[in-house]
């Protein structure tokens, strides 16, 4: 079987080949048995003898029999809604018994007493025929919402006050007769119900099993009238014509099974198309209503019709809510709030869109808008100017556009256009005139402000047969512009080329982190009072697929461009603390430090984090020492201080990376929660040969010390520096003297080596 999606959510299958020739097995079966019943009945409106006198009197027993066996194959043959035709198969078999109890009740006995123990087949007929229905509803329908009940309740009741109009009180008002024969057609209009507000719910494309299924329970209604209204004038007579009429909806039935499933969906009308079905109802109910008031006879038709309006207007006000819900909600989602243009979110599914025209030999230009100087702005006038600013540009840059382009913000000052069928001169005239545009005075609040932009172009398929891409492309050529002051850029390869590797560099390293690509090597930290090392520097290498291990300095700067820091230092931080752990059941203690970026150090779910992954690898905070350079503490002093002594007072240790060649104040450094200072390597690397390096050594020493901070001294790359440090009273010493970073497993094979010659001497 192929499997299809359907509009409820659920999978409807279709039949292969093969299903199509057992289905046409079933339509020859149904062609047959519908022949016998009319043959049938031909042979008893003449009074045959003989085989067509047999033909006559079992016939339709015969028709009954076979329908079930029909139904009861079309359940085994295709497995789809085998449910519900076993319930139709059930239905018609219960029915059967029905007729053969009367058949046989009316032969041995002069009058046939109603009601009598065969009306229990009849009357089974009713649910099952019901179960059945709704199967067949829920394998199209897999969630019925408040509007689909309403949508069949007022299909329903309006189909019930017709029927009850013009059949039942047109029929049986004024006369007597047994009850039982009008519980029938009331029982047959609930069936029409059940199958009017049914195919209300599935709307467009029921098929044609719907159709049929309909049609049989039309001519129920219709045929059991009929009969109620003949055995009360007593003119009915068994194996009349009127016989033809349930067996016409018998085949209708079968017919039904003879269809194939449907495929595709349930092809619902939306939006105020939603209204047309209950709008209908609605007016011929009201019509219906009037006739039931005008006739007093007619109350029952008048009091259904009542129901049905009443369900239409439940339904139109329902509908109209839900229509201003999800008109609101889809505004909100691809709809810039302050600007009121297409979001970030509209922008991509345009491009997405626009793959195909390019796909199809169509050219797609993409613009991208950049306001100048809009920062300053903001920052000397304040947002609310920057804000209404931002409000004027859609309409200018609109002025340019035709009906079909699109203009959307992308965020912040950005803007992007994408139009079609434009080549490189009309697209750059175009950068030229929204440029153009921006750069006449705005008027805000009664200022006259005037910015200019700079404006950048791809265009594809020459560029890049993907839009998406054509977006990158257009904002390398944007800042190419900005930097080049030109104004306007179309991407050029040989100019643009870098930026464009630049993106897939990022990628790639997104990737990386993601994938696990990022490596720790460990510089060991000796602590010049003991000579032991007791501690380590985490220092990131990226090993990449193809390029090999790469370097910080060859993936750092792209990190910090991309916003990808924060997850690249979180990363790292994990990993030093795994391996910290794994250390540490090895019986070997150590500390480690790992360089903290920027974006940590504003984020105030930084310490959580940190403090999670302590109690996840069962470590004491003292084991992490967290490195920060001056620069980064400059940045946002305010926020970097208490992101610092959330974790400093957590225990974690705080150091000052690169200190004396930031901007060193002693006003913050008295302020700041930090528990060591780590001396830059250009003074340490110098103090032997230099007395002015020498001093600034030890005077950082001293205030280090005064403050009750360890100094950490790196870039020793000789033991007359170690010795310099040590008689100085330097805390801990750090360099390619002692040792380079080395890998987990050669750092703990270097650490053993170490402590078996210290052991030695």
């Amino acid at each position: 079987m192929r499997k299809h999606r359907i509009g409820g959510g659920g999978e409807t299958s279709v039949p292969a080949r093969g299903g199509d020739h057992s289905l046409l097995a079933v339509r020859l079966l149904a062609g047959a048995l519908g022949t016998t019943y009319a043959l049938s009945l031909l042979a008893h409106a003449v009074g045959a003898t003989g085989v067509l006198g047999t033909l006559a009197v079992g016939g339709k027993a015969v028709f009954l029999v076979g329908l079930v066996g029909l139904l009861v194959g079309r359940a085994l043959l295709a497995p789809q809604d085998r449910g519900a035709w076993l319930c139709f198969a059930g239905a018609v078999a219960a029915y059967f018994v029905g007729t053969l109890g009367y058949e046989l009740d009316s032969r041995r006995l002069p009058v046939v007493e109603r009601p009598a123990w065969f009306d229990a087949g009849f009357t089974a007929f009713y649910p099952l025929v019901c179960v059945a229905l709704f199967l067949l509803l829920r394998a199209r329908v897999r969630r019925l919402t408040s509007s689909m009940w309403l949508d069949g309740i007022v299909t329903g009741l309006t189909a019930a006050a017709f029927a009850t109009a013009f059949a039942l009180a047109g029929s049986l008002h004024g006369r007597g007769g047994s009850t039982l024969v009008i519980v029938y057609p009331i029982a047959d209009l609930l069936l029409l119900i059940l199958l009017a507000g049914a195919l209300a719910v599935i709307g467009r494309g029921a098929g044609a099993n719907w159709c049929f299924l309909t049609g049989g329970a039309a001519l129920f209604v219709l045929t059991d009238t009929v009969y109620a209204y003949r055995v009360v004038q007593g003119t009915y007579e068994v194996g009349g014509p009127l016989d033809m009429g349930w067996g016409i909806a018998f085949l209708c039935f079968g017919l039904a099974a003879c269809q194939a499933p449907r495929a595709g969906g349930t092809n619902r009308l939306d939006g105020v198309r939603a209204l047309v079905v209950p709008g209908i109802c609605a007016l011929a109910a009201l019509v219906l209503l009037l006739l039931g008031y005008a006739h007093e006879s007619d109350a029952l038709a008048g009091a259904l019709a009542f129901g049905a309006v009443l369900a239409a207007l439940a339904r139109t006000a329902l509908t109209f809510r839900e229509v201003q819900g999800l008109a609101d909600s889809r505004r909100q989602a691809r709809t810039d709030e302050l600007t009121g243009l297409p979001n970030r979110r509209s922008v991509f599914e345009a491009l997405e869109a626009a793959d195909d025209r390019l796909a199809g030999g169509r050219g797609v230009a993409v613009v991208v808008v950049d306001l100048d100087r809009f920062k300053e702005i903001n920052d000397s006038l304040g947002h609310a100017v920057g804000d209404a600013l931002l409000r004027q540009v859609g309409p200018r840059l609109n002025r340019e556009l035709r009906e079909d382009d699109l203009l959307a913000r992308l965020g912040g000052d950005e803007f992007v256009v994408v139009v079609d069928d434009l080549d490189a001169a009309g697209s750059l005239a175009l950068a030229r005139r929204l440029r153009a545009q921006l750069q006449r005075p705005f008027r805000v609040g009664g200022m006259s402000l005037t910015i200019d932009a700079s404006v950048g172009v791809a265009i594809g398929p020459e560029h890049s047969v993907t839009a998406e891409e054509l977006l990158q492309l257009a904002d390398l050529a944007m800042y190419s512009a900005k930097a080049t002051r030109a104004g306007v850029a179309v991407y050029d390869e040989e100019r643009d080329g870098d930026g464009r590797h630049r993106l897939e560099a990022v990628e790639q390293l997104r990737r990386g982190i993601a994938d696990g690509e990022l490596v720790l090597h460990y510089q060991p930290k000796l602590a010049l009072a003991s000579g032991v090392v007791d501690g380590v520097e985490a220092l990131v290498r990226w090993q990449h697929p193809s390029r090999g291990l790469l370097f910080p300095d060859a993936f750092i700067d792209l990190a910090e461009s991309a916003g990808l820091m924060s997850r690249l230092t979180s990363t790292v931080v994990e990993m030093a603390l795994a391996q910290c752990r794994l250390w540490a059941d090895d019986g070997c203690l150590l500390t480690v430090s790992v360089n903290v970026s920027p974006s940590n150090l504003v984020d105030d779910e930084f310490p959580d984090e940190v403090a999670a992954l302590l109690r996840r690898f069962d470590l004491p905070a003292r084991a992490l020492i967290l490195e920060v350079t001056e620069s980064i503490l400059m940045e946002d002093r305010e926020r970097a201080v208490r992101v610092l002594s959330r974790l400093r007072d957590a225990g974690v240790g705080v150091s000052i990376d690169d200190y004396g060649t930031g901007y060193s104040s002693l006003a913050y450094l008295a302020a700041l929660p930090v528990t060591e200072l780590k001396l830059d390597r250009v003074f340490v690397a110098a103090m032997t040969g230099s007395s002015r390096a020498a001093s600034i050594v030890t005077s950082t020493l001293q205030l280090a010390h005064a403050l009750d901070l360890v100094l950490v001294a790196e870039g020793a790359e000789d033991q007359a520096t170690v010795d310099a440090l040590t008689s100085l009273g330097c805390d801990v010493v750090q360099g390619y003297h002692l040792s380079r970073p080395l890998p987990p497993e050669q750092l703990r094979a270097w650490l053993r080596e170490r402590q078996a010659a210290d052991e030695r001497v």
